[in-house]
């Protein structure tokens, strides 16, 4: 016999979007349901590098963009729920830097000396001196300068298991092979996972990539019919080091794009991974793995020469960004969300605005009145995990 429940809100998705958006929402009194149909935070949020940042890496061509006067308010966010104070409450979720840096490359140094000195970043950017420099750059063959910005860098492992406590009974595990989806003019009338049929007031695609394949299903029905996804592709390089610098980075290249971004993630074994984004990471989708790295290990030489990479071991690993689409594929300014009927489409576009995302949500939403906490989910039904990070799936277990 199937058995029916009733809910406020159905999320599909349980990366940094789905997840973010069922805790505002359950805090705001909606019964929430949330939908994974594979591990929690294993798309994006766990191939991401974990920086909150306030746009400023989008100043590198001279100027502050709208993208970076959008969420120059984002990392004061983010802080004020790490305090316990916030939107949520993320007091449990470890922070891997408090800042981080940016550093040119010889002859790059000049080129943004006075932008970065300017009444503009005054406050959010400073130039250090050679002492407080970053283990890796503090040698003296170093030619660059650096800079320190207010953004800060967390642990998203740490993260994810902060938002998935407080609502960990209500993320299930949905197998699109066996469960199915009843979508009628309105959005969608029904999630039935096993003998149980899941009836909600509305619905919310916060799936990143996964969102694709649900809209087509909403579409048959003519809901959100403008609403497209596109995909920027990366691929990243891991780099596993016993050198002991722990590096939270954007090296300034030649465009308005970091050259390099380093993050680093610590190993049981005593070793460190330095995961490497930026232009490299662009210009690595074109390459295969063994390319990428030889490409890798090139750049690591040129931009750290006092450092010694012979014994490190690396990886690749591909990332689809999944945004809403635009006009030539550009990056949207802003976290995306838009309803149709009972249906709302979202992205946040990147990390550091999971909250804006948490804001356009909301609102999106205030005709939709509270019921209460909505009735239990059935114990029997199946829940969904907490990924594991790909580093420690290619190079070993976490420290404790």
């Amino acid at each position: 016999m199937t058995r029916t429940i009733k809910t406020d809100i159905a999320i599909f998705g349980g990366g940094i979007a789905g997840l973010w958006l069922i805790n505002v929402l359950t805090q705001r009194g909606y019964s929430c349901v949330l939908f994974e149909t594979g591990e929690l935070g294993g798309g994006q949020t766990l191939l991401s590098q974990g920086i909150i940042h306030g746009g400023l890496k989008y100043a590198l061509g001279g100027t502050l963009s709208s993208e970076s006067e959008a969420i120059a308010g984002m990392p004061d966010r983010w802080r004020a729920s790490l305090r316990g104070d916030g939107d949520i409450d993320l007091r449990n979720v470890h922070i891997l830097s408090e800042t981080q840096h940016l550093w040119s490359a010889g002859s790059m140094a000049s080129r943004f000396t006075a932008f970065f000195a300017s009444k503009m970043l005054r406050g959010r950017i400073d130039k250090l001196p050679f002492e407080q420099y970053p283990g890796a750059l503090r040698d003296r063959a170093f030619r660059g300068k650096v800079y320190r910005m207010d953004d800060l860098v967390v642990d998203t492992p740490s993260l994810l298991k902060a938002l998935i406590a407080p609502v960990a009974d209500r993320l299930l595990k949905l197998d699109l092979s066996r469960d199915v989806l009843e979508w009628n003019e309105r959005g969608l009338a029904a999630v039935t996972v096993g003998d149980v049929r899941i009836e909600p007031r509305a619905t919310v695609l916060a799936a990143g990539s996964g969102n694709d394949a649900l809209l087509q299903q909403a579409q048959q029905q003519h809901l959100a019919a403008h609403i497209h996804t596109q995909l920027r592709p990366l691929q990243m390089l891991m780099v596993r080091h016993r050198l002991g610098h722990r590096l939270y980075a954007h090296c300034i290249g030649a465009s308005n794009k970091p050259r390099l971004t380093v993050t680093t993630h610590d190993l049981g074994d005593g070793s460190v991974i330095w995961y490497l984004g930026g232009d490299i990471a662009e210009r690595g989708v074109q390459q295969d793995a063994d390319a990428l790295i030889a490409a890798g290990k090139q750049e690591l030489a040129q931009l750290f020469p006092w450092l010694d990479f012979s014994d490190a071991d690396f990886a690749t690993v591909r990332v689809d960004r999944a945004e809403p689409k635009q006009d030539n594929l550009l990056k949207p300014d802003n976290a995306y969300a838009q309803r149709d009927k009972n249906l709302v489409v979202t992205w946040p576009t990147k990390l550091t605005l999971a909250p804006d995302l948490g804001d356009r949500v909301a609102a999106l939403l205030q005709d939709i009145a509270p019921t209460s906490s909505g009735e239990p989910v059935p114990d029997d039904l199946p829940r969904a995990q907490l990924a594991t990070p790909h580093w420690e799936r290619l190079f070993g277990a976490p420290r404790d």
